[in-house]
């Protein structure tokens, strides 16, 4: 059925069952970019302790395996739902302690992770009366690292919240944006000046097909076939989407700040461009910024952090065009105004859908797909909620960019 919520977003949603049976399989495995990454030797160097990431979105499952112990609630609002947040909190600082120490790590698995609760229950739709509060509590809390894996038109109370935030000496991490889930030009609270955007690559290290492009991309991160700790059947999902990519980024951070406790956000910044995998186009560029973030080789780096009191992304990428490669290379769109009133919605939307180990996920709508799942006899579909935001309509994606190492 579609709706509109608040007036700003349309969404249809489909509630089905929950599977009868099933069993689940060793998870880590299926963690490709951690292995891309090298991540046990980063961990040698950091685990990210001492540093905690302020998840805003739709609340954390505290209780799951992977995450008990890293959680504390921040805020919360009765009713709201989980299921988006616990997989970016995964993503982040998971402990993979599920499955017989298979489930989910994450990329900072010491970091500890502060939970704001602001979507609607059984929605990934964002409550406007909530985000602004969460964004400046998080901004005056002693967290570190503020990840915003939503998007949407420009908000104005929003916006200023996160401009806040920048000022307060918060690193602010947001999704760049998935392409069919836009109708919109330019991606907020991701293009607000001194917020880190990022995009979306793939297994072969180039821009993943549903990444949204534009200056507001600063890096780039694995956004494909993510692995992640999840409600439903088996507790585990897997789902593409720069939601992701933004999470993803927020641990490596987070290693990067645990190792370096006396850099500012803007040397963190830094560290992060300047030790990216540059790709073999002009950087930066709309599609992958200023090349692809890597764990060891931010742990690694010796170079010049910058100066503490300036972000490197103001004035260079934050707030103007930045310099993007020809047409020829990654391909051209036509942007349409913004609309300057509309509230973010969540990418990608979370709804499990029994599946078989290793199969299956939809890109179009970002939905997460169960990992793991054996199931028995005539079972019928994982349960969950299916929620889609309206689309681009037939604006492609990007062609390929890149062949930028992943490590």
């Amino acid at each position: 059925m579609a709706s509109a919520v608040a007036g700003f977003v349309a969404v249809v949603a489909m509630v089905v069952g929950a599977s009868s049976a099933y069993a689940v399989q060793p998870v880590r495995p299926g963690q490709w970019y951690l292995d891309s990454w090298k991540i046990e030797e980063a961990w040698t160097i950091s685990q990210g302790e001492g540093v905690t990431v302020a998840v805003i979105d739709t609340g954390v499952d505290a209780s799951h395996p992977d995450l008990v112990g890293q959680v504390t609630e921040a805020l919360s609002w009765p009713g709201y739902g989980n299921d988006h947040g616990t997989s970016l909190a995964s993503s982040i600082a998971g402990t993979g302690r599920g499955v017989s120490g298979q489930g989910v790590y994450g990329v900072a698995p010491k970091a500890k992770i502060d939970s704001y609760n602001v979507g609607l229950r059984d929605s990934l739709v964002m409550d406007p009366n909530k985000v602004v509060p969460a964004i400046r509590a998080a901004a005056d809390s002693p967290a570190k690292i503020i990840n915003l894996s939503f998007g949407g038109g420009h908000f104005p109370s929003r916006d200023e919240a996160v401009a806040y935030a920048v000022s307060r000496g918060k690193l602010v991490v947001a999704s760049a944006g998935n392409v069919e889930e836009y109708n919109q030009s330019i991606s907020y609270p991701a293009s607000v000046p001194g917020v880190l955007g990022v995009g979306a690559y793939d297994q072969n290290g180039i821009a993943w097909t549903k990444t949204l492009a534009g200056y507001w991309v600063s890096l780039a991160a694995p956004g494909a076939d993510i692995v992640s700790a999840c409600d439903g059947p088996t507790r585990y999902c897997k789902a593409s989407g720069t939601s992701g990519s933004a999470a993803l980024t927020s641990g490596v951070a987070a290693l990067l700040w645990a190792k370096y406790p006396h850099y500012t956000a803007n040397q963190i910044i830094r560290v992060l461009i300047d030790s990216a995998n540059k790709p073999n186009v002009p950087v930066p560029n709309e599609y992958l910024g200023y090349g692809n973030v890597s764990p060891r080789n931010a742990l690694n780096w010796t170079g010049d952090p910058g100066p503490p009191d300036v972000n490197p992304l103001i004035g260079k990428r934050g707030d103007m065009p930045t310099a993007s490669p020809s047409a020829a290379a990654v391909g051209s769109q036509s942007p349409s105004p913004p609309p300057t009133s509309s509230e973010p919605s969540a990418q990608p939307p979370m709804s499990p859908v029994a599946a078989p180990p290793g199969e299956g996920r939809d890109s179009d709508s970002g939905v997460l797909l169960p990992v793991g799942i054996v199931v028995a006899g005539a079972a019928v579909l994982g349960g969950g909620v299916f929620l889609f935001v309206r689309s681009r309509g037939n604006r492609p994606g990007p062609p390929p960019v890149g062949g930028v190492p992943r490590g």
